[in-house]
């Protein structure tokens, strides 16, 4: 891969987090050359430094973001993220064009299964912030993945736990394969 690839994980339970953890550690494995910025280890105080932030997407070209979805919404922090980086000047408005043509995949997991997000609370509906951002910027939103049923205390039920392994693997061959199909 040619392409500089960041992850930004939000996540304020990574060290008890089973299914993220799975994740990342594939992804190392696949992409050796990856970022990781891990913004809630990066700023445990909640204090973006804005500027380093932005010069991590300027120097990328694929960014990809992890979370958990809580109550059908990325996380708090994760928001707060987007509020202080994506500010006007550099993602939107005069000169705002920083982000230009940048990819973005978004990769998350649910504790809920798929099966809960059907007619009018679906997937696509509950990215939409993250489409209507990547627009506004003049990114490219090229898709995301997502695994579903990451119970709590998921290390307790083995046959669970074996299934759910397997279909984290095949969450980050997923993102590798979004990854080389971006032209």
């Amino acid at each position: 891969m040619t392409s500089k690839i960041l992850l930004i994980l939000c996540h304020p339970n990574y060290d008890k987090s089973f299914a993220n953890k799975a994740i990342i550690t594939k992804l190392k494995s696949l992409i050796p050359e990856i970022e990781i910025d891990h913004i809630n280890s990066l700023y445990p105080d909640g204090k973006i430094n804005v500027k380093s932030e932005q010069e991590k997407l300027i120097k990328n070209d694929i960014i990809i973001f992890q979370f958990p979805m809580y109550w059908h919404n990325r996380p708090h922090f994760l928001s707060q993220w987007f509020e202080d980086v994506y500010e006007y000047g550099f993602a939107y408005g005069t000169n705002g064009d920083k982000l230009k043509n940048k990819k973005i995949i978004v990769s998350m997991t649910l504790g809920n299964t798929l099966d809960f997000f059907k007619d009018e609370i679906n997937i696509d509906n509950l990215l939409s912030p993250f489409k209507a951002s990547a627009k506004y910027t003049q990114q490219k939103f090229c898709g995301y993945v997502v695994t579903d049923n990451i119970i709590n205390n998921i290390q307790d039920n083995l046959e669970i736990l074996e299934d759910r392994k397997k279909a984290l693997e095949k969450h980050s061959e997923k993102i590798v394969e979004i990854i080389n199909n971006i032209k």
